[in-house]
């Protein structure tokens, strides 16, 4: 291997650094990279552009929601279906919820966490203080996230945008989906921005939220890219997105989405 720009090969003495957008060529030095950048500029966008649709058009294992902690089934996309824990921020289903609170009702036990077993909260106010002082404490994204979503129904966007972007930054794929919404729609003078909110939609979608998936479908065709949105609506609906399916099916009766692309998302 040797420098895409001067041609010195690499040795002991010599590290070549690999172009961090297209990871194709390597340069020995930063100057070297500066005089390349003219001629590789328009490979190493395309290049790049094509490293990022193999990441964003993988079909993800499971939904942003992942598995119950307890029973390890998947979490359903039907939040009243689950309950996140505000000790330990793990997301439960309701059923092994339910044979928790079965199991302490037999017992005589206190009501705890059926993760963490932490005692749960006795009013909502201290649930949001156990989650205020984790957010704090741990810099959860969960947490932090889920305060992001108290001040947004609050009506205190500003505030709603700093959580989100923090638990984003954090690993949180709400905290994405949360950031594209608010960049679409600008609440509460938030300003909007077109490739922003693309950018947190893949980031979103990459990480498994079907909503989001679907949203950048609409985004997709939006731009004149069927055969893109299709991609991204067929992947949501394997996630379980009935509003996916619904747009690939009314697609699929104008003509404009084929039949083995329908029929590949009912498998």
């Amino acid at each position: 291997m040797s420098c895409a720009a001067c041609g010195i090969a690499e040795d002991d003495d010599i590290e070549l650094k690999t172009c961090t957008a297209c990871k194709s060529v390597r340069y020995c030095s930063v100057t070297c990279q500066k005089e390349h950048r003219s001629k590789h500029k328009r490979a190493c966008k395309k290049r790049a552009a094509e490293l990022r649709d193999e990441i964003l058009f993988k079909q993800p294992e499971s939904s942003h929601l992942g598995d119950c902690p307890i029973c390890c089934l998947p979490l359903k996309l039907d939040h009243t279906k689950s309950n996140m824990m505000p000790c330990c921020s793990k997301i439960i289903c309701a059923g092994c919820e339910y044979a928790n609170f079965v199991r302490e009702q037999e017992a005589g036990l206190k009501h705890t966490c059926p993760f963490c077993r932490h005692p749960m909260a006795k009013s909502e106010e201290e649930a949001n203080r156990t989650n205020v002082k984790r957010a704090e404490s741990s810099n959860d994204p969960a947490a932090i996230h889920r305060m992001g979503a108290r001040c947004y129904n609050e009506g205190d966007y500003e505030s709603a945008f700093e959580y989100f972007y923090k638990a984003a930054g954090l690993g949180s794929v709400t905290g994405h989906y949360m950031l594209s919404t608010m960049y679409r729609n600008g609440p509460g003078g938030i300003k909007k921005d077109k490739k922003k909110e693309l950018y947190h939609l893949e980031e979103a979608s990459i990480g498994g939220h079907p909503t989001a998936r679907n949203n950048l479908g609409c985004v997709e065709e939006e731009n004149g890219r069927l055969d893109r949105a299709t991609k991204h609506w067929i992947i949501a609906t394997k996630l379980g997105d009935d509003i996916a399916l619904s747009s690939l099916r009314v697609r699929y009766t104008r003509g404009l989405v084929e039949k083995d692309d329908y029929a590949s998302a009912l498998r």
